[in-house]
């Protein structure tokens, strides 16, 4: 550390390389060079080589969106995640400059709600709450001569929150193939949604209105996030909107689809829905507690559900690890994870992927994630503009930026066209190459996070916007 901060041409072009790298934690090193050359003469116009930095290595972003296992990327995760969605809700994302208009303004009109489908009951868990955590309703006991009630009112940070009052009781095997048809599920609901529309959009209007009607002239666009509870069970956040249709572009709905029809239809299809299960006879369906709601202030339902989007099972079972693990690492998992139920999800994911009616679940791949197969954030085509969109506009802001600075055009943009630029790269480590490197990085991610939020407070207050 002392070697990195005693000469200051040194520490100032390594410092460079971490805010280059977004102060990721865990940073890629890479070597090797680069070169602009004029495709018409062979002109090099511009070069770059590793061989000048520090290490002789270039430092780029992880871009893990999991905050576990790297704070910095899933932060610019999360704030993508928040225009992907708010540009859904009100139209361009402003905030973004330069921002692509590729969601019309109009979309702020169209019928929206906030939808959260949760899990089905596996047994009872304790609750945390004001109230008793489980009145005395039948039975005192189960058949395993365990109490089947809980008169204590629960705190939120409680270690009894999401345990079952009966290991026995509970069903970890149906708990673990839930999980594994949670994506078709999804699909299958937005299927039922269209199908939904047209039944209630008959009876509401008196016409008769086919499912072919509704497809050809309505779109369900959507964006979901997925959370974990503390039993470990996952439920879905949704912002679902009604579109016309109008090629690959984005149109007014028709008159007679409203909100309230949207959200009765939603309500429809998720208690229609169910997915067959191969062990069993099992079918897999919604849970009894459904919320569908219309959106009132789309900058607080983006911020909702951008900050799922960066989360992982073991933010909320603490000690899972954010990574898949094989069979002989759960010894090791099982003294970090001081939770029985959690380890009894991954004991039943490991048990059922050993059957040849689950081999096709693939649940040793995602033991990790108690068998849930979907990713955390994901989006209809039309709904709004993509990550990489955003990305794209990230980098041409940095480019003119660049160019402001230097003075000059930026070789390195592309936007001449005769100008091929030839890469050279190779892989050499992830992570840090010395703890003190990683030390001296963290520092620099604290004071820019701390910058940043003032940044943010400060925008906040002349705004005049709590968001």
């Amino acid at each position: 550390m002392l070697a990195r901060v005693g000469s200051e041409s040194g520490w100032r072009a390594w410092a460079r390389q971490v805010e280059h790298a977004g102060h990721c934690s865990r940073p890629v090193r890479v070597r090797g060079g680069a070169a602009a050359v004029d495709g018409r003469t062979g002109e090099v116009r511009a070069e770059y080589s590793t061989a000048g930095e520090p290490d002789g290595v270039l430092l780029l972003a992880c871009g893990d969106r999991r905050a576990a296992v790297c704070p910095a990327c899933a932060e610019r995760y999360r704030r993508d995640t928040w225009h992907v969605v708010a540009a859904g809700l009100r139209g361009r994302a402003p905030s973004v400059p330069g921002g692509p208009d590729a969601v019309p303004d109009s979309v702020a009109g169209h019928p929206v709600v906030l939808a959260t489908l949760t899990a089905p009951s596996f047994g009872a868990v304790h609750r945390a709450g004001a109230r008793p955590c489980r009145k005395r309703v039948g039975p005192l006991v189960c058949e395993h001569a365990m109490r089947a009630w809980c008169d204590e009112r629960h705190g939120d940070g409680e270690r009894l929150v999401g345990r079952p009052l009966c290991w026995d009781c509970y069903d970890y095997s149906g708990h673990v193939l839930w999980h594994s048809a949670v994506p078709e599920l999804w699909r299958r609901t937005v299927i039922y949604t269209y199908r939904a529309l047209a039944r209630l959009g008959s009876a509401r209007s008196g016409i008769p209105i086919t499912v072919r009607t509704v497809r050809e002239q309505l779109r369900v666009s959507f964006v979901k996030v997925a959370e974990f509870q503390r039993r470990g069970a996952v439920h879905l956040h949704a912002v679902v909107r009604l579109d016309g249709v109008a090629g690959e572009g984005v149109a007014a709905p028709p008159a007679w689809a409203d909100s309230a029809l949207l959200e009765d239809a939603i309500r429809d299809a998720a208690g229609r829905v169910a997915v067959s299960l191969p062990v069993g006879g099992r079918v897999a369906r919604w849970g009894e507690q459904l919320d569908v709601a219309p959106i009132a202030d789309p900058a607080r339902a983006a911020s909702y559900l951008a900050k799922y989007a960066t989360k992982t099972a073991g933010d909320v079972l603490s000690g899972l690890p954010p990574r898949r693990f094989g069979r002989r690492e759960v010894g090791r998992i099982s003294r970090r994870v001081d939770n029985p139920h959690t380890m009894l999800l991954v004991l039943a994911c490991l048990r059922l992927s050993r059957t040849p009616e689950c081999a096709g679940l693939r649940l040793a791949e995602h033991v990790h994630m108690l068998g849930f197969r979907g990713h955390f954030a994901t989006k209809s085509r039309s709904y709004s503009v993509t990550l990489g969109t955003l990305r794209g506009v990230r980098r041409a802001w940095r480019a003119r930026e660049r160019a402001e600075r230097v003075g000059a055009a930026d070789p390195w943009a592309g936007q001449d066209e005769g100008t091929v630029v030839v890469r050279d790269w190779r892989f050499v480590a992830s992570g840090w190459a010395r703890l003190g490197d990683a030390d001296l990085a963290a520092t620099l991610a604290r004071d820019h996070a701390a910058m940043r939020d003032a940044e943010d407070l400060v925008t906040v207050a002349r705004a005049g916007d709590l968001w």
